[in-house]
């Protein structure tokens, strides 16, 4: 296990076939059976689908059977938080990661995502001192049209609210964008 949120799990696995490691995310079997959740973790398959950046974490697989699942590039590092906290950012390191991550968001957008989660704990940086933006589970795909269901739990937000724009509270399913960088500023904000 090598990280747990809201939608479900994540584990360092070995790929068999590919002899290779990768990152195993599993929708938390309580969430299995409700159609809301597997639709939107359908929806972060999707969206990371799209998406194919060097700062952008990438998707192998996608499966439900035995139960919803995502196989994804595994990246041995630790996530933005962490590194905060543990007081080893400098203001030079700080205004190095921002450019990646500001070219990741912005090939995102133009290819119709808007990740709508940015914060310390979705950017990862490896050994190498690499930057990838995860976690694409609160993701809006541009053209996804009029879904089924709300996506949302009942009166919940979309989002870490200390990160979001104001009118990503205010008006959760109108938001482009400027949500994405409003976030991003309230990260660098925290980095320096």
């Amino acid at each position: 296990l090598v990280g747990a949120g809201g939608i479900g799990r994540v584990y360092k696995a070995r790929d068999p076939r590919m002899d290779r490691l990768v990152a195993l995310k599993i929708l938390s079997p309580d969430r299995a059976e409700d159609p809301e959740w597997i639709e939107r973790f359908t929806r972060e398959a999707r969206a990371l689908a799209r998406l194919n950046h060097p700062q952008i974490v990438q998707v192998h697989a996608f499966g439900t059977d035995p139960e919803p699942h995502l196989v994804m590039e595994f990246v041995e590092g630790v996530n933005l938080r962490l590194i905060m906290e543990a007081g080893e950012l400098s203001a030079r390191e700080a205004l190095l990661i921002v450019p990646k991550l500001c070219d990741a968001l912005h090939y995102a957008h133009e290819q119709g995502v808007l990740h709508r989660d940015i914060k310390p704990e979705n950017v990862l940086v490896d050994t190498g001192g690499r930057v990838k933006l995860v976690d694409f589970g609160l993701a809006k795909l541009h053209d996804e049209g009029s879904l089924p269901f709300t996506l949302t739990q009942s009166g919940a937000k979309l989002g870490t609210i200390a990160y979001m724009a104001p009118e990503q509270i205010e008006h959760p399913s109108d938001v482009d964008h400027r949500a994405d960088i409003y976030s991003l500023g309230v990260v660098l904000y925290e980095m320096l």
